[in-house]
């Protein structure tokens, strides 16, 4: 009798149990959604600085409502010339855009080889002794990087002006198993914290790191040890990591960061002595064109003059080519039959090839991770995907055209507008996006599903606007001025629909009776005007 009691209260006790936690897992789903009820939209600019030694971070508190509608807190980083920005990871996917200069990257990505360099040195030791390190990839202005969560990078400026970058963090990708709160983890220096309305009110006290003795120095140690760096090394004891790291002491202090005040942009005075051959080769190919032109301009004079000197002597030759090539030609028409059966074999045994090595893959592209790309350049002209020459242009890069982003989940957009340049309402399917602006000014109109418009201003340099999924929007260039931003995606296949290629795949009756519209009236909206999203308005 005790025991069918017991049951009972455990099968009570269980179906509380089920009951209480979907009542919360619902709960949580409509906090999720209810965070985009959003009423209006305010453009938004960043909210707290850290200045550091050699640069600056800039970033937008992820408590605004847009942002959290979004899932999404974004960084704004400019670093000076010969600036480091140092080694640092987050839980998040990462999706930068280049703003303004050029530099280099490096990923420190696990699994993959050390070094993909060649050794010089025939000598095993000397082998040893060289630096060795992962691929180091060069960007520039309009390059998007995609950055993967958890994987460690470094940026180095190697111009001659500031680089400036903005980076979203997709806190709420399913990749990020913690929460929606932003988190950068640095490997090293002391850096601030770049997200401080996140941050503990209260700093836990440090645990004594392992193979702490005991002494009548202990109490001082711990208490400069909870003085020092905000790196992740920083929170091990310099004897721990000195038997970690198979080091003396003296650097795994160092390697903790003590009282490091130089934040997370480190001045390097003499420059990054790196390897890369990118940058080796258009070293020795500014050098060779260099010695060629100098070369080419004492050798010029001669030059004309050997040419008119072997003028008959060309002709001669000309016409001796012209004789054997028409030779040829009627020896190989009897063969023609025969050499095109032959070509049509090849292309057939080629793209059998093709098919076998498609198999199994999802575009017939197979990448691994040590050598995948992870930047697009879509800010040049030639990249554009829509063009009009009055209104402007467009560019996307998403998991087709760089497939790391199906992974990431994200995606972009590149848009200049010319002076009153407008890009049509529309809207995004299946993603919310974020436009920062670029360069200049413009209109923006943001409207919801009821009609309301819950943005309709001006927009400037360095200001951002979150578009919810599916509220529809229009931007257009001042007269003053080109209207340039790019629009960050939390999909890594964003789709558009625009209101005119709606029009135009929609029956005239439809439209005509579901506006109220006359015959001319609606062909006049179905196939007057450009037929893409870009517009020039007409003059008045």
């Amino acid at each position: 009798m005790i025991s069918i009691t017991m049951a009972k209260h455990f099968l009570f006790s269980l179906c509380l149990l089920l009951f209480t936690s979907a009542c919360l897992a619902h709960h949580s789903e409509l906090d999720r959604f209810n965070q985009c009820q959003l009423d209006s939209i305010n453009a938004l600019e960043p909210d707290h600085r850290v200045e550091s030694e050699a640069g600056l971070t800039e970033t937008w508190n992820p408590n605004h409502p847009e942002l959290q509608c979004a899932g999404v807190s974004l960084i704004r980083r400019t670093i000076d010339p010969n600036g480091l920005h140092l080694p640092s990871y987050s839980p998040s996917p990462q999706l930068i855009f280049i703003i303004q200069g050029k530099g280099v990257l490096g990923l420190a990505v696990p699994g993959c080889p050390e070094t993909y360099e060649e050794p010089r040195s025939q000598s095993r030791q000397k082998q040893q002794q060289r630096d060795s390190h992962q691929k180091i990839r060069r960007f520039s202005k309009g390059d998007v990087i995609a950055i993967p969560p958890g994987i460690p990078y470094w940026t180095y400026n190697h111009g001659d002006e500031p680089l400036v970058a903005i980076s979203l963090l997709d806190t709420s990708n399913t990749l990020n198993q913690l929460d929606s709160t932003p988190r950068v983890f640095y490997l090293g220096g002391n850096p601030e914290a770049e997200f401080p309305e996140t941050q503990e009110q209260e700093r836990p006290r440090r645990v004594v790191p392992f193979g702490r003795r005991g002494g009548q120095n202990q109490k001082q140690e711990e208490s400069e040890e909870q003085n020092e760096g905000n790196s992740v090394l920083s929170g091990f004891g310099a004897e721990f990591l000195a038997q970690s790291l198979n080091t003396n002491e003296h650097t795994a202090k160092r390697l903790r960061s003590p009282r490091d005040k130089r934040g997370q942009i480190v001045k390097v005075e003499d420059g990054l002595d790196i390897i890369s051959p990118e940058i080796q080769e258009e070293e020795q190919q500014q050098s060779h064109s260099q010695r060629e032109e100098e070369e080419a301009h004492g050798k010029r004079s001669e030059k004309e003059e050997e040419d008119e000197e072997d003028e008959p002597l060309i002709h001669e030759i000309i016409k001796k080519w012209k004789k054997e090539t028409e030779e040829k030609k009627r020896e190989s028409r009897g063969q023609g039959e025969e050499k095109e059966q032959v070509e049509e074999e090849e292309k057939e045994e080629e793209e059998e090839v093709h098919r076998e090595h498609s198999k199994g893959s999802k575009n017939g592209l197979e990448e691994t991770i040590c050598t995948t790309r992870i930047r697009e350049n879509i800010a040049r002209p030639s990249r554009a995907d829509l063009y009009n020459p009055r209104a402007g242009r467009i560019s996307t890069v998403n998991s087709l055209t760089l497939p790391i982003l199906r992974n990431l989940r994200l995606s972009a957009e590149y848009v200049l507008l010319y002076r009153n340049g407008i890009y049509a309402p529309h809207w995004n399917i299946n993603a919310n996006s974020l436009l920062y602006v670029i360069r200049g000014q413009g209109r923006v109109r943001i409207v919801n599903s009821q009609g309301n418009p819950v943005f309709d201003d001006k927009v400037r340099k360095g200001q951002l606007v979150v578009v919810p999924q599916n509220f529809v929007v229009a931007e257009q260039a001042g007269d003053e001025e080109a209207f340039e931003y790019v629009v960050f995606k939390t999909n890594d296949r964003a789709a558009v629909s625009h209101v005119k290629q709606v029009f135009r795949a929609t029956p005239a009756e439809v439209l005509a009776n579901a506006f109220g519209l006359r015959k001319n009236e609606v062909t006049q909206i179905k196939y007057n005007g450009n037929r893409g999203s870009l517009v020039q308005p007409q003059s008045q």
